[in-house]
C-alpha cells in the first residue's frame, strides 16, 4: 500500500471502529446540558406555584457555573488517572439523582438552591470532559472533526429539550418534566455508555488482557510542564476572552432588540438563528481543524464576531442587520468549545488531558459568567450598549492576536 493510502485509510480506519464512542458520546453532552437549557421552560411554573422572583428561580443555574470554575479542574486529574469509563458510567444515574432533587423542590427557596448545589457535583460525572476524553484519546487524523460531533450534541440538545420540558410542563407539572428528563438519561445514555465508552486505554487493556497503562507512558505534557508554555495561557486567555463576549451578546441580544422596537417575539425568533448555525460551525470549524493549522482556524473563528459589535453599534431595529449579527456571533460559539477539547489534546497530548480540559475550561467559563452582568452594569449607567460593544470589539481584536500567534503544533503522534 502506497503511503498516501495509508494516509487516507486511517481516518476511514478511526470512524469505522469509533462511531459508536461518537454517538454516545455525543447523546451525553447533549444530555449534560438539558437541565441549563430548559431553565427558561420552568421560570413561569415556579414563580407562579412559588412565588419567587425570576432571579431567585434563575439563580440556581449559576450554582452550577461556579461549579464548573472550580469542580471540572479537581475532576480532570481523576479522569486522566482511571480513565472515561468509570467516571462515564456514573454519569446517567448521578445526573437523573439531581434531576429528581431538583424535582423534589419547594416550598423554600434554599431547597431549589441546594438541589442546584448538587446538582452542580452530580452533573459533573457526564460532562463534556468525560466524553471528550474518549473520544480524543481514539481519534488522531479526524479528531477535529470527531470532537466536532460530539459537542454538536449540545446543539441538538438545545434545540429540542426546552420543546419537550415545555410540552411535559403544560401536560403534566413541572415536577414531572424533571423525572422524565432523569428518565430519558438513564434509558438513552446509559446503555450505550456500557457498551460503547472505551477510551484508548481501555481498548489496550482489553486486546492485552493488562491492567491500564499509567499516564506516565502516554504521550503528552504533564499539567505542571503546560502551565509553563505560552501556548497554554494564550489558549486559556483567548477561549475566556470569545466565551465572554458571545455569551454578553447573547444574553442581552433580545433587550438590544426590543430596545430598537422590535417585539419580543420578533427578537427571540432573530436570536433562534444561533442554534443551527452554531451546529453548522461546530462540524465545520472541525473540518478545517483536520485540514489547516489550528491558530489559523481559531483566529478566522474569532475575527468573525468583532463584525457582531460593530454592526450593533448604534442599532436602528433593522432586522437584516440583526440576523447578520447574531449569525456571525453564533460562528464563534460553534468553534470556542470545541478549541478546547482540540486544542488541549493537540497541544499538550493525553497524558493529562483531563486536568489540562478542566483548566482551561474553568477560565472559559469565567469569562462566560463575568462578562453578561458587566456588560449590564455598563448600559445601566450609560442608557447604551454602544461603549460595551466597542470594548468588546478591541477585547476580540486581542483574542485573534492571541490565536494568531499561538506556537505551530507538534507533529501527530509525536510527544509534544
Amino acid at each position: 500500500m502506497q503511503s498516501a493510502d495509508i494516509v487516507e485509510e486511517a481516518p476511514r480506519s478511526e470512524w469505522r471502529e469509533g462511531w459508536p464512542l461518537v454517538l454516545t458520546a455525543a447523546l451525553g453532552c447533549a444530555f449534560a446540558a438539558s437541565h441549563a437549557v430548559t431553565m427558561g421552560a420552568f421560570v413561569g411554573p415556579l414563580t407562579g406555584e412559588f412565588g419567587w422572583s425570576r432571579g431567585e428561580v434563575t439563580a440556581g443555574i449559576s450554582f452550577g457555573a461556579l461549579g464548573s470554575i472550580f469542580l471540572v479542574p479537581a475532576l480532570g486529574p481523576i479522569v486522566d488517572k482511571i480513565g472515561a469509563r468509570k467516571i462515564g458510567l456514573l454519569g446517567p444515574p448521578a445526573y437523573a439523582a439531581g434531576l429528581l432533587l431538583i424535582s423534589l423542590s419547594g416550598p423554600s427557596i434554599y431547597g431549589w438552591y441546594a438541589a442546584w448545589i448538587a446538582m452542580a457535583v452530580l452533573s459533573l460525572f457526564i460532562s463534556p470532559l468525560v466524553w471528550t476524553m474518549a473520544v480524543a484519546s481514539r481519534f488522531e487524523r479526524s479528531r477535529g472533526l470527531a470532537l466536532a460531533f460530539v459537542l454538536a450534541g449540545m446543539s441538538v440538545g438545545a434545540a429540542i429539550f426546552p420543546f419537550a420540558a415545555a410540552t411535559l410542563i403544560e401536560n403534566f407539572g413541572w415536577r414531572v418534566a424533571y423525572r422524565v428528563n432523569a428518565l430519558a438519561a438513564l434509558v438513552v445514555v446509559l446503555p450505550l455508555a456500557l457498551a460503547f465508552l472505551r477510551d484508548a486505554r481501555d481498548l489496550r487493556a482489553a486486546q492485552t488482557d493488562q491492567p491500564l497503562e499509567p499516564a506516565a507512558v502516554v504521550p503528552g505534557l504533564s499539567l505542571r510542564e503546560a502551565f509553563r508554555t505560552r501556548t497554554f495561557w494564550q489558549i486559556l486567555a483567548m477561549l475566556a476572552l470569545v466565551a465572554g463576549v458571545y455569551n454578553a451578546i447573547y444574553q442581552h441580544f433580545q433587550p438590544m432588540m426590543t430596545d430598537a422596537g422590535m417585539t419580543a417575539i420578533e427578537a427571540a425568533a432573530i436570536a433562534g438563528i444561533i442554534g443551527p448555525v452554531s451546529f453548522a460551525a461546530r462540524l465545520l470549524t472541525g473540518h478545517l481543524l483536520d485540514r489547516f493549522s489550528p491558530p489559523l482556524v481559531a483566529a478566522s473563528a474569532f475575527a468573525i464576531p468583532i463584525l457582531s459589535c460593530l454592526l450593533l453599534i448604534g442599532f436602528d431595529g433593522d432586522p437584516v442587520i440583526a440576523g447578520i449579527a447574531i449569525a456571525c456571533c453564533a460562528l464563534a460559539s460553534g468553534a470556542e468549545i470545541d478549541m478546547i477539547a482540540y486544542l488541549g489534546a493537540r497541544y499538550f497530548g493525553m497524558r493529562n488531558y483531563g486536568a489540562i480540559y478542566g483548566f482551561i475550561f474553568a477560565g472559559h467559563t469565567l469569562g462566560w459568567a463575568l462578562f453578561p452582568p458587566l456588560v449590564g452594569v455598563a448600559f445601566d449607567r450609560s442608557g447604551s450598549y454602544d461603549a460595551a460593544l466597542m470594548i468588546m470589539a478591541v477585547l476580540l481584536v486581542v483574542a485573534v492576536a492571541l490565536a494568531a500567534s499561538i506556537r505551530k503544533p507538534p507533529m501527530r503522534d509525536a510527544d509534544p
